[in-house]
C-alpha cells in the first residue's frame, strides 16, 4: 500500500448527485498543488476517470482546485444502487458514497459558481446549472429587496478552461450610487434564487480614495502631520488594494476626475486651429464653435480639405502661429484644450497629446480613448495619438518639406503629414509629452474604438511609406476582421541570425514532446539550436527521450540542482552560440511555422531590443498580451479576459505595440543583451518576477521592448510547475512580491504604456475599466524620470 494513503494524506469526498452530473474533490495534503485522478464506481464496478482539477470552494490547504465534476451516463444510473469513489490506484475510498434512488440535494452545487469582488465596482465570477450544464444562468445582484445588477452568465472564464462548456462567465458593474461611501452589503444569487459561492459581498467604495477623503477632512482627522501620515499608509493601501468602474460608469467618473486646472492667465502663446473638412458645412461649425469658447483664444481657425492640409498650414504659419492643433471636422475641443496643450510645448517637446473621448448620442460622455505614451507600432496599427494633439510650427514646416520631396504626390494629405511626423519623431527621437486628460471630443458619428474605423487607403498607403522608411522593405495590410487596424510586416535579414532557444524542463514528458517536436518539426526556420536544461528528471520516459533527442541534434544541459527558473536559464545562455536567445517554456505549443521569423524580424529593427509572443490558452483565451506593471502593486498579463479574435482596448490585442515587459515563456533578445545584464536574477526573483524585472532593468536604459500580436502560441501556464499553495511555496512567493514592489512600484511609478486612469486591480483586469481614483500626474513621456510629476 502507498505510505501517502496509510498516513493518511490523501482525502476527498463526494459532495453530491446534481441531475446526472457527480462533484467531489481529491487532495493530497502534502502536496496541494498535485492534481490527483478520480476514479468513478457503481455498484462496484469502474466507470469514469475524473481529474480533480476543477473549482471546489473550501477545501482545506487546497488552493480551490481540486475538485472534480463528471457527467454519469443515464443508461449506467438505470437500476443502479450506489455510487462510490477513490483516488486511481489508491486503496483509501473517498467519503460520501451516495445510495441510489436519492433525492435531490437541498443545497446548490458548491462547484456551481463563485463571486468574486476586490473593491470599486467591478464583480466577476462563473456560474452555471449543474442539473443543465448547457444553459445560460442569471445572475442577480440584491441589496435587501433592491435588485441592483443582473447579467448573463455566457461568457468565456479562464477558472473554466477544464469545462466541456466554458462560457459560464460573467462580469458586471454596480451602480455608481453605490460609490458613496457607505457600507452596503449585497446578496449574489443564480436565477434559481440560490447564492453564488463567495456571497454576499461587503462593498465600500468612496471614488476619490481614502487618501482625498483624508485630506478633505483635515479638521475632522486631526493635526496636518497626523492626517500626511495617514494620507501616506492610504495611498500605499490604494497601490496594493486599488478600486475601479466599468467603462459604461465613464460619464459619472469623467465628472469626478476630468475637472480642469484653472487657466493660467500669463499664458501668451499664439495658437492656432486646423479644422480638417470633409465639405459638410454643419459639421464645420461643430468644431468651429467650440474653437470660439475657448478660455484660451485661438489666434486662427483654417479650414482644409483633408486631401491637401499644406494651404491652410502655410496660412497658420504664415499669421505668425508657434503652435498647430489639428481638429477633425464635427469633433470639438473641451472649453480647456488650448490652455492645457500650449504649455507641454518646449524647447524639448515637439508635440504633445491628450486624451480624447465621444461625444454620446444624447451628448453624454463616452467611449474614452486613454493612451499610452507615444508609440510608432501602436501608430501604424491605430491613429490613437492625433486627436487632441498640438504640434509646433516649426516641426510641421520640416515635416511638409520632408514629405513633398519625398513624394510626387500634387496635393498632400493630412495622412501623409501625420506619417511624416511619426518618421521625423523617430529618426530624430523627439521627446512627446502626454497629457493625461480628456481635452477632445470625438463626434458622435465617429466609430468608438479604432477597430470600427472605415478602412482608409490614404491612411494604408502613408503607413506603407512610413514603415518602408523606417525599415526598407517593410510593407502594411489590414488585419482581418478589423478594418481600421493595420499590421505591419518587417522584413528579415538577408542573413537570417542563429537562435538558440533554451527549454527548461523537469520530466513533464507529455508537454516537453508536445513543444519540442513543435520547435524541432513545426517550425520555419533554418538557422537554430536547441538547449533542453534538464532539472533533475527521474522519469523514465523522460529521460528515454531526453537521450533520443541527443541524437537529433539538440543540447541536454544537465541541470541537479533546485529549481531556479533564472538560473537554468542563465547557464543555457552561457553556453549557447546564437547571436539571438529565445527563452521557451516546456509548456508551449507551437501553432503556425513562422512564429519565430516574426519575432526575429520584430527584434532585427535597429531600435527593437526585445520581443514577446502573443500566448493563449488551449481554450483560445489570451493568455499574455503584454505585461502591465502596477496591477495590485505588482504586475499582469493583458487580455486574460479576451479571446485571440478580440479587438483590445484601443485594438491593442491585434497590433503589435510597445509595452514595458514581456513574458520569459517566450522572450527573445540578443545573447550579449541578455549577457550584458546578467541574465535573470537567481537570488531575488527565483521563481516569480524574474522576466519581468529583467525587461524593466532593459527599459530603465532606454531600450524598447515589442510585444508581437502576430506570433501565437499556446501556453499551458504553471502545468508544468503547479500553483503556489503549499506554505513554503506562499511564502517564497511573498518574498518575490515583496521584492518586487519595493523595486518597481513602491513610488506609485506608473507605467508608460499604459494609463494613470485606468484599472489597476487584478479582479478587473488592464484596459477593462477605470481606476478610482486614478493616478495623478500632469504629464508623462517616454523618459518618465523626466516627465512625470506627481499631483500634490
Amino acid at each position: 500500500m502507498n505510505d501517502l494513503t496509510t498516513t493518511g494524506l490523501i482525502c476527498g469526498q463526494i459532495t453530491g448527485l446534481y441531475g446526472d452530473v457527480l462533484q467531489g474533490w481529491a487532495l493530497n495534503s502534502a502536496k496541494p498543488d498535485m492534481r490527483l485522478v478520480v476514479e468513478i464506481y457503481i455498484d462496484g464496478s469502474s466507470v469514469a476517470f475524473a481529474k480533480a482539477s476543477e473549482f471546489h470552494p473550501n477545501v482545506a490547504a487546497s488552493d480551490d482546485f481540486n475538485g472534480f465534476a463528471v457527467k454519469l451516463r443515464e443508461s449506467w444510473l438505470a437500476g443502479a444502487r450506489t455510487i462510490s469513489a477513490r483516488v486511481a490506484n489508491q486503496e483509501n475510498w473517498l467519503d460520501g458514497t451516495i445510495q441510489l434512488p436519492t433525492p435531490s440535494p437541498s443545497e446548490p452545487a458548491p462547484a456551481a459558481s463563485q463571486v468574486w469582488h476586490t473593491g470599486g465596482l467591478k464583480v466577476s465570477g462563473w456560474a452555471f446549472d449543474a442539473n443543465d450544464p448547457n444553459r445560460t444562468v442569471t445572475v442577480t445582484v440584491r441589496k435587501g429587496t433592491e435588485v441592483v445588477a443582473t447579467v448573463a452568465a455566457d461568457r468565456l472564464h479562464h477558472a473554466l478552461t477544464y469545462k466541456a462548456s466554458r462560457k459560464h462567465g460573467f462580469e458586471l458593474d454596480l451602480p455608481w450610487a453605490l460609490a458613496d461611501g457607505q457600507v452596503h452589503s449585497l446578496e449574489v444569487l443564480n436565477d434559481l434564487g440560490q447564492p453564488l459561492s463567495g456571497s454576499p459581498l461587503t462593498l465600500c467604495c468612496w471614488p476619490e480614495g481614502v487618501e482625498a477623503l483624508l485630506r478633505h477632512n483635515t479638521a475632522s482627522v486631526g493635526d496636518e502631520a497626523q492626517v500626511e501620515l495617514l494620507a501616506k499608509v492610504a495611498r500605499h493601501q490604494e497601490l496594493l488594494l486599488p478600486k475601479s468602474a466599468g467603462f459604461h460608469h465613464y460619464a459619472e467618473w469623467f465628472e469626478v476626475f476630468q475637472k480642469p486646472a484653472p487657466l493660467n492667465p500669463e499664458l501668451k502663446a499664439i495658437c492656432g486651429v486646423l479644422i480638417i473638412s470633409d465639405s459638410d458645412a454643419k459639421m464645420d461649425a461643430v468644431s468651429q464653435l467650440s474653437v470660439s469658447q475657448q478660455r484660451h483664444p485661438a489666434a486662427a481657425i483654417e479650414i482644409v480639405s483633408s486631401k491637401d492640409v499644406v494651404p491652410g498650414l502655410q496660412r497658420l504659419i504664415a499669421l505668425g502661429c508657434d503652435s498647430i492643433v489639428p481638429l477633425s471636422s464635427g469633433d470639438r475641443l473641451a472649453p480647456h484644450a488650448l490652455d492645457h496643450l500650449i504649455p507641454l510645448l518646449n524647447n524639448e517637446t515637439a508635440w504633445a497629446f491628450g486624451d480624447c473621448d465621444c461625444d454620446g448620442l444624447a451628448g453624454e460622455r463616452s467611449s474614452p480613448w486613454l493612451k499610452p505614451v507615444w508609440d510608432v507600432d501602436l501608430f501604424i496599427g491605430a491613429d490613437v495619438f492625433s486627436p487632441g494633439a498640438i504640434f509646433a510650427t516649426h516641426m510641421l514646416e520640416e515635416v511638409v518639406d520632408r514629405v513633398q520631396k519625398g513624394s510626387d504626390r500634387l496635393e498632400t494629405d493630412w495622412q501623409m503629414v501625420l506619417a511624416g511626423l511619426a518618421l521625423i519623431t523617430e529618426q530624430s527621437e523627439l521627446n512627446v509629452v502626454h497629457l493625461p486628460k480628456v481635452i477632445y471630443h470625438r463626434h458622435a458619428s465617429r466609430p468608438t474604438t479604432p477597430a470600427d474605423a472605415v478602412h482608409c487607403s490614404f491612411r494604408e498607403s502613408a503607413m506603407a511609406w512610413l514603415a518602408d522608411s523606417l525599415a526598407a522593405g517593410a510593407s502594411v495590410e489590414p488585419v482581418n476582421g478589423f478594418p481600421g487596424l493595420l499590421r505591419a510586416c518587417w522584413p528579415l535579414p538577408e542573413e537570417l541570425p542563429k537562435v538558440s532557444i533554451i527549454i527548461p524542463t523537469r520530466d513533464q514528458v507529455k508537454l516537453l514532446r508536445t513543444c519540442v517536436e513543435g520547435v524541432l518539426t513545426g517550425t520555419d526556420y533554418p538557422n537554430m539550436e536547441v538547449i533542453i536544461v534538464d532539472n533533475e528528471s527521474s522519469d523514465p520516459e523522460t529521460l528515454t527521450y531526453l537521450e533520443a533527442l541527443k541524437t537529433r541534434g539538440v543540447r541536454v544541459l544537465p541541470h541537479p540542482f533546485k529549481f531556479n527558473y533564472p538560473a537554468v536559464n542563465n547557464r543555457a545562455a552561457e553556453i549557447a552560440t546564437g547571436e539571438l536567445v529565445c527563452l521557451l517554456n516546456n509548456d508551449i505549443e507551437i501553432l503556425e511555422s513562422n512564429w519565430l521569423k516574426l519575432l526575429v524580424s520584430t527584434v532585427a529593427r535597429s531600435n527593437v531590443d526585445v520581443v514577446g509572443a502573443k500566448l493563449l490558452w488551449a481554450n483560445d483565451m489570451v493568455q499574455h498580451g503584454g505585461v502591465v506593471i502596477g496591477i495590485n502593486g505588482l504586475a499582469a498579463h493583458a487580455g486574460n479576459a479576451d479571446s485571440k479574435h478580440d479587438a483590445g482596448y484601443l485594438g491593442n490585442l491585434q497590433i503589435s505595440r510597445r509595452v514595458s515587459s514581456v513574458t520569459g515563456a517566450c522572450m527573445l533578445m540578443t545573447r550579449n543583451l541578455y549577457l550584458e545584464h546578467r541574465g535573470m536574477e537567481e537570488e531575488t526573483f527565483p521563481i516569480a518576477f524574474n522576466d519581468v524585472d529583467l525587461c524593466l532593468r532593459i527599459k530603465a536604459r532606454g531600450l524598447k521592448i515589442i510585444w508581437n500580436a502576430d506570433a501565437c502560441l499556446i501556453h499551458a501556464e504553471s502545468a508544468s510547475r503547479g500553483k503556489d499553495v503549499s506554505k513554503d511555496r506562499r511564502l517564497r512567493a511573498q518574498r518575490e512580491q515583496s521584492n518586487f514592489i519595493n523595486r518597481w512600484c513602491a513610488q506609485s511609478e506608473i507605467d508608460e504604456f499604459y494609463h494613470p486612469a485606468l484599472s489597476r486591480d487584478y479582479l478587473t483586469g488592464p484596459f477593462k475599466g477605470l481606476a478610482i481614483p486614478p493616478i495623478q500626474c500632469r504629464s508623462r513621456s517616454t523618459h518618465m524620470a523626466n516627465q512625470q510629476e506627481e499631483s500634490k
